[in-house]
This record gives structure tokens, sequence and C-alpha cells, in this order.
């Protein structure tokens, strides 16, 4: 996959690529002008697992802490999943449906726990609706195990190195995620080459609107999806 720097132009495609994947005019506060690079980008990752869920034929709701969400209001740092935001700012999450199978939530921005007890982020989770529950419900970080997808992203203008590639093959090892992937917008070839050898590491470079990285990472999230979908 060809690396992409980001442009001047570029937040603003991020944003309208997540803007498709909202209902009409649903309010966001998020802007082109006003967010930081690293959060739209995010958002805009979490708009294209909505979209993948959608092609897969799931039903994506928006959600936060009062029930159906009235605005997309995502997190800007690494938080909880317990923490549901001040009245009037709540925290989106997506909640994905499909058939009969179990319900899975999407958030962005919220810590888990590793097999070695610490603490990591995750860009953008995939976690099953009941085990999001259970951690609001008792005020506790989400184990690594309960995790579906967890996306690392980088959104950079300079090249990933291989030291960046030696930190997420060791967040995989500390991780029992039922899967991972690594993104970002440029990289150098020596940390593609440490991944591309990695065995069972996903990852994609130039992931950015319209670009080959965008629609490997989309087709990536649906075969997943829609392995979900059809298991019995």
């Amino acid at each position: 996959m060809a690396s992409a720097i980001p442009t001047a132009s570029t937040p603003s495609q991020l944003l309208a690529q997540l803007r498709a994947q909202l209902p009409q005019a649903f309010p966001t506060t998020m802007s082109a002008t006003a967010t930081p690079g690293n959060d739209l980008y995010e958002a805009y990752l979490f708009g294209l697992v909505l979209e993948a869920a959608k092609i897969a034929g799931y039903l994506v709701e928006l959600r936060d802490g009062s029930g159906a969400a009235r605005q997309l209001h995502l997190r800007r740092s690494p938080g909880r999943i317990f923490s549901t935001g001040a009245p009037g700012a709540l925290f989106t999450h997506a909640r994905l449906t499909v058939g009969n199978r179990p319900p899975l939530e999407v958030h962005t921005g919220v810590r888990f726990v590793g097999r070695s007890r610490v603490l990591h982020e995750a860009d953008v989770l995939v976690i099953p609706e009941k085990d999001a529950n259970r951690c609001r419900a008792v005020g506790v970080d989400p184990q690594s195990k309960a995790a579906f997808l967890v996306i690392e992203a980088k959104y950079w203008t300079k090249a990933v190195k291989l030291g960046t590639g030696r930190e997420f093959l060791g967040l995989r090892r500390d991780s029992s995620a039922k899967a991972q992937a690594f993104v970002c917008t440029v990289a150098k070839s020596s940390a593609i080459a440490l991944l591309a050898g990695s065995p069972g590491v996903e990852y994609d470079d130039g992931v950015l609107p319209a670009l080959a990285g965008e629609q490997s990472l989309r087709s990536y999230v649906h075969r997943l999806l829609r392995d979900y979908r059809d298991r019995q």
C-alpha cells in the first residue's frame, strides 16, 4: 500500500467521509478547522467501521449514556468506557446489530486492560455490548480478551519508523483481542517490512479518503463483521 502524507485539505476530507456515515443533518461537535487532526482521524476510522458494518447488513445506531444520541460527540483523549461524559456533551458510540447475533459497540479513545494488567488505549474499539454494559455497570475498564477489534492509528505527516512498529507488536503481544490492526497515513519501508514479516499482523498504511489503504481497511473490517454475522 502506498503511504500518503496529510495535506491542508485532509481534515475537511476526513470530516466529509465521517458525515457520509451519519444521518442527514446529524450535528457533530467536530470541525475541520478546530478539531486536531488525530481526533478527526479517529473519527474518520470510526465512520469507516460503520460503513463496513452497513455493507455487511448491520443496523447502525448512534447512542450515548441517555439512549439515542442527539449529536456526535466522540472522545478526544484516552478515556474510560464507563465515563459517559457531561450532561449536554455525552460521549457517542455506535451500536451494531444484525439478525440474532449479540450486539456490538464501536468506541473511540477508550482504555482497555492488557494481559500484563497494564492499561492501553484503543483508538477505535469494537466490543460486545454485554461486555461494555458490564464495564459501565461496575466502573471498570474492559479486558483485552473481550475486544472484538482494536485499531491503533497514527495520523502523522512524518513517516512511522521502525520503533513505532515494534511498539505495536509489543501491544499486540499484551492484548488478547480477537483482532487488532495498525493503521497509519505514512510509514517507512522498514516499519512496513517489520509488520509484513510478523505472522497474523494486520496493517495498512496510506489510509486516507479515496486511497487504496482506505479500501483495504474497510474490506478487512467487513470480513470480520461478515464472519461474526454468519457465525452460529
